[in-house]
């Protein structure tokens, strides 16, 4: 029995020796290089070597730790030798490490568990040294040969504070294919810079030859920044994931780009204009006026805009200088530009409403505006042209007054010619005059009073609506063209008034602006009409303003009024609107209101 064990177990340890022999496993780690350049990749293979093929892998490999560097490739390589007339099978994988600063490093020990057995790499030790160029920093995978990379790339290393940088981030592939298997696209940090995001256009993979090999590439992000301050500026890896096939089936991959640095400049201090505000670009500048004849019941609209290409982000539009007796409102800014696949273009305007108070000629002085041209590296000030108004008084208005003057001298000339004849004795005329309208007077309220009917009568008979009078066509005296027309005329308050008012503060964050301008329009006429006593029937700006100058009320205020009543009924109709800032239009509303309700 003894025997027979004995027997036993060298057999079983016979059989697994030969086992052994007969299948040799061994699990390495080779870098191409220990020594790289800042922004150069490192190729290091992690390969399962054994005489036969026949072997089970239990638990795919486990990546190794790479604290401070980021895998950016992954390719599958397998390929057979002989070594002394045997064969070896090399079956593994290879990833592109890339460093994000100088230092020592370490890429940790990969661990894969094959028949049942853990296999252990040996760590690899890497030197980043600088390599001092950009160009090499950006095009880092350039000798490379790993199947897909992504690229961050700058149009300019060293702008200006301000100036505009395009920034590109392009995914290359040998297989088309992978284009599509990306995804989780992620920003890297852009501090110390003002992006402008640009949609990517449709159909932009291209062929490229990279480091003597054909790419497939597709730029999946692309913006334009602004450096907001001097000095080095980080730009942090961009990173997206790519489902790639491995030795262990198909995986999504991490895939980062290289880091990019900005060397930003100080704009230079000799040159620089006192009314420069940080534009950088390429600008030029445009004024007009819509108008340059005008009456003292009218407004011109003052326009300014500056067209071009950079930062219109740095932009302040110059200030128009207004002669005396010729009133400046607060501008209205609209802004039309757009970032382009070539850069920030377009441009920014204000339109500043004038209105004279007096007749006469005013010149409204030339404005500067001043940038700096980053192609030029000089500072340049663009200055516009004097713009010559004529004003003469309103016609309407200067005929109402003269008319008024005209009636107020009359009645004075006949109050002295009266005098006069008191004077000198020739008053018999004035007693006769007299008489005769106080005998007409007396005799006009003794007919009145006859046609009245006693108070009780009148309270004692039934008053009928006109459409309850089934005998109407028997009472009423008829014509061929006879036309009935009932007009209420309606009551307008104070009270009535405030209430439109706070209506009209509500609807300043209206959906539809059309709702504020229609009741601005309403609170604007309302008003108007409870001071000049005029009803709806007879209403017209000219006669209202009219009616309110010769109220008492200040030339200027009506003409702000009639401006914001003008302005509401066409924002009524303009399309798209008139772009205003609503709350602006409330509050000075709400001032002529105020004014115009005064006593």
């Amino acid at each position: 029995m003894t025997t027979t064990r004995v027997l036993n177990s060298f057999l079983v340890f016979a059989l697994t020796s030969i086992t052994t022999l007969a299948q040799q496993i061994s699990f390495k780690s080779e870098a191409e290089k220990t020594q790289i350049a800042l922004g150069e990749a490192l190729r290091v293979g992690f390969f399962v070597e054994s005489n036969t093929n026949s072997y089970s892998i239990d638990q795919p490999m486990k990546y190794p730790t790479h604290k401070g560097l980021q895998v950016v490739g992954e390719e599958r390589s397998q390929q057979v030798s002989y070594v002394n007339g045997k064969g070896v099978v090399e079956d593994g994988i290879i990833l592109s490490f890339v460093a994000e600063k100088e230092g020592n490093y370490q890429i940790g020990a990969a661990k894969v568990v094959i028949n049942g057995k853990t296999y252990t790499s040996k760590p690899i030790n890497v030197i980043v040294k600088g390599s001092g160029s950009d160009v090499a920093r950006n095009n880092f995978r350039t000798n490379t040969s790993q199947p897909v990379f992504l690229q961050s790339k700058v149009s300019k290393s060293n702008p200006y504070v301000n100036e505009q940088v395009g920034l590109s981030v392009k995914l290359y592939v040998k297989d088309l294919s992978y284009l599509n298997r990306k995804q989780n696209f992620r920003q890297g940090n852009l501090d110390g810079l003002s992006p402008k995001i640009v949609k990517s256009s449709p159909e932009n993979i291209k062929q490229e030859i990279v480091g003597g090999k054909q790419y497939f590439s597709e730029e999946i992000a692309r913006y334009y920044v602004f450096p907001q301050k001097a000095g080095k500026i980080e730009i942090d890896p961009f990173s997206v994931d790519v489902i790639l096939p491995t030795t262990y089936g198909a995986e999504p991959v991490e895939i980062r780009s290289n880091a990019v640095t900005i060397t930003a400049r100080e704009l230079p201090e000799e040159g620089k204009p006192k009314n420069f505000t940080g534009a950088v670009g390429q600008f030029k500048m445009n004024t007009s006026v819509d108008k340059k004849e005008l009456s003292t019941n009218e407004s011109v609209n003052y326009d300014v805009e500056i067209v071009g290409t950079g930062n219109f982000n740095a932009i302040s539009l110059p200030e128009i200088k207004a002669p005396k007796n010729l009133e400046k409102f607060s501008p209205k800014k609209r802004d039309a530009y757009k970032t382009y696949d070539t850069g920030m273009k377009g441009k920014v305007a204000e339109e500043t409403v004038l209105v004279p108070n007096e007749g006469g000629s005013y010149t409204i002085s030339p404005v500067e505006f001043s940038y700096f041209d980053p192609v030029k590296e000089k500072y340049v000030t663009l200055k516009s042209d004097s713009i010559n108004l004529k004003v003469s008084q309103g016609k309407a208005i200067a005929n109402s007054l003269a008319s008024n003057n005209e009636q107020d001298s009359t009645f004075t000339d006949m109050i002295d010619e009266m005098k006069n004849d008191v004077k000198e004795g020739r008053s018999g005329w004035l007693w006769l005059s007299g008489g005769v309208i106080a005998l007409s007077a007396l005799g006009l309220l003794w007919v009145k009073k006859k046609s009245n009917k006693p108070e009780k009568e009148f309270h004692d008979e039934e008053i009928k609506p006109l459409n309850a009078h089934h005998e109407v066509d028997k009472t009423l005296i008829k014509t061929e063209t006879q036309k009935f027309t009932i007009l209420e005329k309606p009551s307008i308050n104070s009270n009535l008034l405030k209430e439109e008012l706070e209506e009209l503060k509500q609807k300043v964050y209206a959906v539809d602006e059309k709702d504020f301008y229609q009741l601005q329009e309403k609170v604007l006429c309302n008003v108007a009409m409870q001071k000049t006593k005029i009803d709806l029937a007879n209403f017209s700006d000219e006669i209202i303003a009219q009616k309110l100058i010769l109220s008492g009320i200040e030339e200027s205020i009506v003409i702000q009024w009639k401006i914001l009543l003008q302005n509401a009924q066409r924002a009524k109709y303009a399309f798209g609107g008139l772009n205003q800032d609503l709350e602006e239009v409330y509050q000075s509303t709400l001032k002529i209101t105020e004014e115009l309700m005064k006593e």
